[in-house]
């Protein structure tokens, strides 16, 4: 049968009231999810607490996450197949009726969201409007012959016995098996989860930030130590684990935004792709799997790792919305990674490194941000969305950002003339002083396109993707290798 068309090997059941559920078929998400997921960032130890007393009463928990948390209804993305074909069984005449194990104002939300129904039923503070429930509920209001619309398992204990069955889940094998039993009037598949929707909730390619983990094993010479090599390469891996965990709890912090935005809403999260469920579950896992692994490397580590963590967190639930701020906590986030990565290699820790590492990523930044704040010139005196900034700021953030990119490259030559030269580790150190000419051309570029708005990426995550920059990261590979060999 396919996707969205009634079956015409059973019978029509045209004039049978249409009853439709809300969380899973109507909806990609589950509302009671939503208002836990939003709960645990607006009012987290009240959320958690409500949590435990769910156990005792469902009812009682839902009622109270409808009235103290603050969730963003009509943003959830629908099931918009289905809600096409309802509009057409509407305009034929047909009734159709909402019951949903939702709460009852929750319940009343989405049916002023949609206005096709004839009426709109769910929980109370007291009774909890699911499985049989829900089927008593159904035939005494609407009859036996109504045909009922549902996603998953617990829905079996609905449409038994019922005049028939619309299917909105993710299995193929239960809408075969409607259709086996005759129930099946019209189905509505998509489908679930998979490694690549979770490979891109991941930001699997946002892991290459996490090659300056090297850096200090590679700068001091200690790639040769297989102890020190193999322990860093551990630390990129648990890192990369850890930072898509993060990203998780991000999107999940972000969702109601995400899902307004123009490009964000189509993420695996926002667009309903991946179970909100399923990454409340999987995010703190990464995180504390990530930590406890950490660990076993050194100690150490994990304490830098978990200081990462904290860092990024506090970034994604409030300071990102504070100008400056926000770019000095990103440009940090960068230098933890190598204070990670001399961990790691047991190696010592360069001030001249980190100090160049807090310049320049504290220039790419800015970078990031002078593009979105140039590109909101158009409306003045008002404040950009989610961030800290005015358009007003935008020479401020060009002025910082190449400053602070010109200093970086300061640094570094001041490094080099200063230690790397009489270091008496390179055979021939002069090839080291191509590495700044290099390094201040490819940020004279990255801050040329950012004031023409024409960098549209991560400008770390630019540089993995642009042909120009790998040359020149080869260039420095070869300049380095020069230094040494030759």
């Amino acid at each position: 049968m396919s996707d969205g068309v009634e079956s015409t090997s059973q019978p029509r059941s045209n004039d049978a009231p249409l009853v439709i559920d809300l969380d899973g078929t109507m909806l990609y998400s589950d509302t009671l999810v939503e208002g836990i997921a939003a709960g645990l960032f607006q009012k987290p130890f009240a959320t958690l607490a409500g949590c435990v007393g769910a156990v005792f009463s469902v009812p009682k928990f839902k009622a109270w996450v409808f009235r103290n948390v603050e969730v963003d209804y009509d943003a959830i993305p629908a099931n918009d197949r289905l809600v096409t074909w309802l509009e057409g069984e509407k305009a034929k005449g047909r009734e159709i009726h909402l019951v949903s194990a939702a709460y009852q104002g929750v319940v009343d939300k989405l049916a002023d969201r949609f206005g096709i129904f004839d009426s709109a039923h769910g929980s109370s503070d007291n009774h909890n409007l699911k499985g049989r429930n829900k089927r008593k509920f159904i035939v005494e209001n609407f009859g036996p012959s109504a045909v009922y619309a549902g996603d998953s398992r617990p829905d079996r204990h609905v449409w038994k016995d019922l005049g028939g069955a619309v299917y909105a889940g993710t299995s193929k094998a239960m809408a075969r098996r409607l259709e086996k039993d005759g129930q099946l009037r019209a189905e509505f598949t998509r489908p679930p989860a998979g490694p690549k929707s979770w490979l891109k909730a991941f930001r699997i390619h946002q892991w290459s930030k996490n090659v300056l983990l090297f850096a200090p094993l590679i700068l001091s010479h200690a790639y040769t130590d297989m102890t020190a090599l193999v322990s860093t390469v551990l630390a990129f891996f648990i890192l990369g684990v850890v930072a898509s965990g993060t990203y998780l709890i991000n999107d999940l912090s972000d969702l109601s935004s995400d899902r307004r935005h123009r490009t964000k809403k189509n993420r695996p999260l926002p667009a309903g792709t991946l179970p909100v469920a399923a990454a409340l579950i999987v995010a703190p896992l990464m995180v504390i799997g990530g930590l406890a692994a950490a660990w076993f490397v050194k100690p150490m580590f994990a304490a830098a790792l978990g200081a990462y963590v904290a860092v990024t967190l506090s970034y994604s639930l409030a300071f990102k919305r504070v100008a400056l701020l926000d770019v000095f906590i990103l440009a940090s986030l960068y230098t933890l990674r190598i204070i990670m990565g001399t961990i790691a290699a047991g190696v010592v820790h360069s001030l001249w490194l980190l100090t160049f590492a807090m310049f320049f990523f504290l220039s790419l930044s800015l970078a990031k941000r002078h593009v979105e704040v140039a590109a909101a010139r158009e409306a003045p005196g008002q404040r950009i969305k989610g961030r800290g900034y005015f358009p007003e700021d935008w020479p401020l953030t060009l002025a910082l950002g190449i400053s602070t990119g010109a200093g970086s490259i300061l640094i570094l030559v001041l490094y080099l003339v200063d230690s790397a030269w009489q270091a008496g580790i390179y055979q021939s150190p002069a090839y080291l002083g191509g590495i700044p000419a290099v390094i201040a051309f490819w940020t004279s570029r990255i801050w040329l396109l950012a004031h023409r708005g024409e960098l549209h990426d991560d400008p770390v995550a630019f540089a993995t993707k642009d042909k120009l920059s790998i040359v020149m990261g080869a260039a420095l590979v070869a300049l380095m290798a020069a230094a040494v060999m030759l």
